[in-house]
This record gives structure tokens, C-alpha cells and sequence, in this order.
């Protein structure tokens, strides 16, 4: 069986959709099901091409881990590298870990003396804290992401839903695909995106609670107690983990956050689908990917004039709407298309 497609236009310009059409082959052979194409870029004249819209790069800090080691969106880690496979869900898992055992040891019998408030009132805000934070990383790190039931796409014709895309991690096109977590080493889809803000939210609350209360609570102990060193060294150490999980993962947090807010996933904002050019050679209110000239393209790239255009996202209803659509719409149904 193989694939037919055929092109089909929009606001976005012409790309290929393919369909679940059954065609004999000569060859005898099955060929995986495809994903729904990008926009076609236009080949462009001259010496240079256009290089990658890869925003992520200079804003999440995600996008600096070696994508041979770690995978990237469009291809997995290098078979040489199996061995890194692990290490950084192993080193965000293990590092929240510490912490919350860091704050059960010293952090909760200081706020204890401090306040005069008995200690479990610590403790249950503390496992309301990190404990769904926790289980939601493990959620998105081991759940399938909303692979497509084949039997539902048997019928002749019959077409991808909207943001479905496939990737190189599972056999199925995955709905509402969002991107792929170097950290989880997982896709972010339809079925963990939910799990995957909540961590986020749970991992910044963290960052921002350990970054104000440890300087705080080293002051009191210290006026207290004097130096001691395994308390201060554990308050030291916690105080720079605070401070590098806020600057990491705080920057990820703010993306999804501006995603999520005009109902764009960061596979569109990768691929500058819903953005446009203003005082280019073609005009003003330009399709990005629609430029041709490559030197001109990167140079508003350089200078960060790509610009959100909700005119160009059917999807964005406001900011309220899309928040709402995130957090409330269905999305475990099997009938669920995820579309939305």
C-alpha cells in the first residue's frame, strides 16, 4: 500500500496533503504513513540558502543539548550515543528529588522554629508542591503522546487531522504534536501537552520559592545559630539549584506559556506558520516562509522581525479562549482528533 497526496492551498500557500489511499505497488512494499508537509519553501537563488527559523535556539535553553546525543525533532540521537539516552531525564528527576528531600531536612524544621507553625503544615504544602510535579514528569516522559488510531484513517480519502505530524519516535503520526523533549527524551502531544505546563508550572514555583526563602532563611539561622556547615552548605546548594532551574527552565516556561496563550504549538512557532514580514520586497504583511530571497530572509531573522499574526492562526480566539480550550477541551475520548 502507498501513500497518494495532492496539493492543496490556504492562507499558508499550497502543501501536500496524504491520504490513507490504498494503491497497488509494484514493489510489493508498505510505506509508513506521512505526515501532513510544511509549507513549501521556494528554492532561492544566489550562493546562500536560508538558514533555520530555529527560535528555540537562542531562547530554550533546551535546544543547546547536542541533538546527536539527545534527539532533536526530526531525528533521533545518533546510534553511537545510546548511552546519553538517560541522563537528563535522570538528571531532572534525580536533581527534583534531591531537592525535595533537601527541603523535608533543613528547609521545614527551620520554618518550623521561624514561624512557630507545626511542621505539617510544611510538609503538606511541600507534597502538594512537588509531588504532582513529580508524577507529571513521569507522566510526559512515559505516556504515549496521542498516536492515531490506523482504523480510524482505514476509510479511502481520508485525511490527517490539523497539527497531526508524525516523529521519528513512534510508528503513528502523533495528534496535536507540540515538539519533542530532550529532557523527557519523549513527544509532547495531545495526550501529556496538559502534564507537560503543569510541570512546568510545578518546576518555576520551585525555582522561584527556593531563589526567595534560602537567602532568608541562611539569614535567620545564622543570627540564630551562627555557621554551621552542614546546614549552610545544604542552603548554598539549594539557593544555585534554585538559581539554574529558574534561569533553564523559567526561559521554557515563558515559550509554552506565549504559545498557549494564541493556541500555537511550538511546532508551528518553529516553522514561522503563523508569522509575518512587514517593508520586505514583496511588501508589507508577508507570509514569512513565502520570502524567496535568502539573503533578505536572514537578515530579518537576524534582527528578530518575524511577527506573530493572529489573522494567520485560525486557532487563536484571544488569550482567555485558548487558555480555556487548553486546560477544559477533551482530550482522552479515542474519538478525539485533536484539532482544536
Amino acid at each position: 500500500m502507498l501513500l497518494q497526496g495532492r496539493v492543496r492551498g490556504d492562507a499558508y500557500g499550497p502543501y501536500v496533503v496524504q491520504h490513507y489511499k490504498p494503491v497497488q505497488s509494484s514493489f510489493a512494499i508498505q510505506v509508513p504513513a506521512a505526515q501532513q508537509m510544511m509549507p513549501k519553501v521556494p528554492l532561492v537563488p544566489g550562493p546562500g540558502g536560508k538558514r533555520s527559523a530555529d527560535k528555540e535556539a537562542c531562547h530554550d535553553p533546551e535546544e543547546a543539548c547536542d541533538e546527536s546525543k539527545f534527539g532533536e525533532d526530526s531525528k533521533g540521537p545518533d546510534a553511537s550515543s545510546e548511552c546519553w539516552k538517560p541522563v537528563l531525564p535522570a538528571a531532572l528527576s534525580l536533581s527534583t528529588l534531591l531537592g525535595a528531600v533537601a527541603v523535608s531536612m533543613v528547609h521545614i524544621p527551620m520554618l518550623t522554629e521561624l514561624t512557630g507553625w507545626n511542621c505539617t503544615i510544611f510538609l503538606t504544602i511541600e507534597a502538594i508542591i512537588f509531588g504532582p510535579t513529580l508524577l507529571c514528569m513521569l507522566w510526559v516522559a512515559r505516556t504515549d503522546p496521542g498516536q492515531i488510531n490506523p482504523e480510524s484513517m482505514k476509510d479511502e480519502g481520508a485525511e490527517l487531522p490539523k497539527r497531526t505530524h508524525k516523529s521519528w519516535l513512534y510508528p503513528e503520526p502523533i495528534r496535536r504534536y507540540d515538539h519533542y523533549c530532550r529532557w523527557l527524551q519523549n513527544v509532547v502531544g495531545l495526550m501529556n501537552h496538559r502534564e507537560f505546563m503543569a510541570m512546568l508550572i510545578g518546576l518555576t514555583l520551585i525555582a522561584v520559592l527556593g531563589v526567595v526563602i534560602d537567602p532568608c532563611l541562611a539569614a535567620f539561622a545564622y543570627e540564630r545559630a551562627g555557621f554551621q556547615i552542614v546546614r549552610d552548605v545544604i542552603l548554598v546548594l539549594h539557593w544555585t539549584y534554585s538559581l539554574i532551574l529558574l534561569y533553564l527552565e523559567g526561559q521554557i516556561f515563558k515559550i509554552h506559556v506565549g504559545l498557549i496563550s494564541r493556541n500555537e504549538t511550538a511546532h508551528e512557532w518553529k516553522q514561522n506558520i503563523h508569522y509575518v514580514a512587514h517593508n520586505t520586497s514583496k511588501g508589507s504583511n508577508v507570509q514569512v516562509e513565502s520570502l524567496s530571497d535568502s539573503d533578505e530572509y536572514n537578515d530579518l531573522l537576524d534582527n528578530g522581525r518575524f511577527v506573530y499574526s493572529p489573522e494567520a492562526n485560525p486557532l487563536d480566539k484571544g488569550c482567555p479562549t485558548n487558555c480555556v480550550t487548553f486546560w477544559c477541551e477533551p482530550r482522552y475520548p479515542p474519538e478525539v482528533r485533536g484539532d482544536f
